[in-house]
């Protein structure tokens, strides 16, 4: 049986761990993104259809907030874990930072905080997008083609005695699929973006 592109492709994004606390791991990791931020940016902000997109993602729904233009996101991923399937939930606030000088240079963030999981007292991150690099395009000099820097970080606790090797092994490995999900559903858009401007 063939890889999946993902699977094959996730040793090229590398992973760092670090040790944040006895029970609490800090787990990041980024990757380059053939179009514009643009594009990126609408794929991770497109909460409810992120399950089309994110293969280990079962759930993603925006549930009602108790502030006014506020987003909350219930996920749920699963994964076999040694022949078991293994289900992780989260409720998280979402909070989009624009503006200022981040926007200035191109920058967005998604804050992302828990609200509420079983498996998790603490579960809090962001997603970062920030253009990396441009090229003049070569049917028209007068415009230029962008990649866009795609990044992720986490903190997780677990809760109880759920073993927090278990939970960062999962993570880690996930983190990577996820990753290049994104990038290539941003691509694609890009690519469909484009194919609209040229008939128009």
């Amino acid at each position: 049986q063939q890889p999946s592109p993902a699977h094959s492709s996730r040793a090229n994004v590398p992973v760092s761990i670090s040790t944040t606390g006895f029970n609490s791991r800090c787990i990041s990791a980024s990757i380059v993104v053939s179009a514009p931020p643009e594009a990126v940016w609408a794929i991770i902000t497109d909460y409810a259809n992120l399950a089309t997109h994110v293969p280990n993602l079962v759930t993603s729904e925006l549930r009602p907030h108790p502030l006014p233009g506020g987003i909350r996101l219930f996920q749920e991923g699963a994964q076999k874990i040694v022949g078991f399937d293994f289900r992780a939930s989260v409720l998280m606030d979402m909070n989009e930072c624009k503006g200022g000088d981040n926007e200035a240079r191109g920058m967005r963030r998604i804050e992302f905080k828990l609200v509420e999981s079983i498996m998790f007292a603490a579960f809090e991150g962001e997603w970062r997008v920030q253009p990396y690099s441009r090229i003049r395009q070569r049917d028209d000099p007068t415009k230029f083609e962008y990649t866009t820097k795609l990044s992720y970080k986490v903190d997780i606790t677990p809760k109880g005695l759920v073993p927090v090797p278990a939970l960062q092994w999962r993570i880690r490995e996930d983190v990577p699929i996820n990753l290049l999900a994104v990038r290539s559903a941003a691509e694609k858009l890009h690519e469909k973006r484009k194919r609209t401007q040229q008939r128009q």
